[in-house]
């Protein structure tokens, strides 16, 4: 019987949690500048060591075919811990997902995307747990897992605690090779997402901040960079 109570509070908390990050957007900034402490400098802020150091490394075929389409592999180090994430990117908000995945919206620039995300630690050498590939699966059916081959891992250095316009927001690099792709997230409610978004881009131009002329995500950022003519 406790068993069965502690299954009902869980599972309602992780509905409201669901129902709490549906409502918020993540405003998101890809930035050119050719270094993060330039960036940090730039924005008046404390351009010391970051936050977190945990690397990063994406995974696609090569060439990229799922991530152009809004499907998304990638593994963090958070707390010594590695963790796995399946991401898919759709037009619309989507309810079709299993309870245990997490979706929010996204923004780069002028488009704003559903994202859910599914994430499981990795248990030895399999690095996808069952529930994300039966969650990638359920939206893609020709998914060839044997053929992801990793891009990484990179360094990735955040700055957690910055102060833009009186919003939250969180500042990271990935170092690829030669390549710096930074990036400024901002997480506010859903209601609030145009205006924050044009304060904040606003204020980073009038900083001298360099805003990419391609708003998109660091991988997306990445494979083009590296001359895959499947992104576009």
């Amino acid at each position: 019987m406790k068993f069965h109570a502690l299954f009902v509070i869980l599972f309602l908390l992780t509905v409201l949690a669901k129902t709490k990050n549906k409502d918020k957007v993540n405003l998101q900034w890809s930035i050119c500048d050719s270094n993060p402490q330039i960036v940090l400098q730039k924005l008046g802020k404390d351009s010391g060591d970051p936050d977190k150091l945990d690397p990063i490394t994406y995974y696609d075929t090569n060439p990229p075919v799922y991530t152009p389409q809004g499907l998304m592999f990638r593994t963090k180090t958070r707390a010594g811990q590695e963790i796995s994430l399946v991401k898919i990117r759709f037009a619309k908000e989507t309810s079709n997902v299993p309870h245990t995945v997490t979706c929010l919206w996204d923004r780069y620039g002028n488009k704003t995307t559903y994202v859910c995300k599914a994430q499981s630690p990795v248990d030895g050498t399999r690095i996808w747990s069952d529930k994300q590939i039966r969650f990638a699966e359920h939206f893609w059916s020709r998914i060839v897992w044997d053929k992801l081959v990793a891009f990484g891992p990179y360094p990735n250095p955040k700055w957690k605690w910055l102060k833009i316009k009186g919003y939250k927001a969180a500042f990271d690099d990935v170092a690829a090779r030669s390549l710096h792709l930074m990036e400024l997230e901002v997480k506010v409610p859903k209601s609030e997402g145009d205006v924050a978004y044009q304060t904040i881009t606003e204020h980073l131009r009038k900083c001298g901040v360099v805003l990419c002329d391609h708003q998109e995500s660091k991988t997306m950022r990445l494979f083009r960079t590296m001359g895959h003519g499947s992104v576009v």
